[in-house]
């Protein structure tokens, strides 16, 4: 299995890498690199959650059994449908969205806590058309 740190420092960057990640136990995202998407948004101050870390952790809470994983999108703010009224994103929390090789999305709320920890809540289906 890859470990917390290991996912951490390939998504750092917030940029897919063409290293191959290599692994004697099977993990999801252990097949090949997945996209990495970060949410772009400039806040002032900067924020106190990031794409590393918020990836880093959604992954820590997927269970075991999933399929390759193809790609991981950072948001700020929460779930919001297209052309709602939805509150402004802040610079501590959003939303991860893992998509699969095959099977639904699924998102992770993530949030950044006091001394730089991030939490994340259990995944959830990603709803079709956000």
């Amino acid at each position: 299995m890859i470990s917390l740190s290991t996912v951490a420092i390939v998504v750092a960057g917030c940029a897919p890498t063409s290293s191959a990640l290599s692994s004697p136990l099977s993990s999801p995202s252990a097949v090949a690199s997945p996209e990495v998407v970060c949410d772009g948004s400039q806040f002032q101050p900067p924020p106190s959650l990031t794409c590393g870390p918020a990836i880093a952790a959604a992954l820590a809470v997927l269970g075991p059994g999933q399929p390759p994983i193809i790609r991981e999108e950072f948001r700020w703010g929460g779930l919001c449908p297209p052309g709602a009224p939805c509150a402004p994103p802040l610079g501590n929390a959003g939303i991860v969205i893992v998509d699969f090789v095959s099977g639904p999305s699924v998102f992770v709320y993530v949030s950044a806590e006091a001394g730089g920890a991030v939490a994340a809540s259990s995944p959830a289906p990603y709803p079709s058309g956000y």
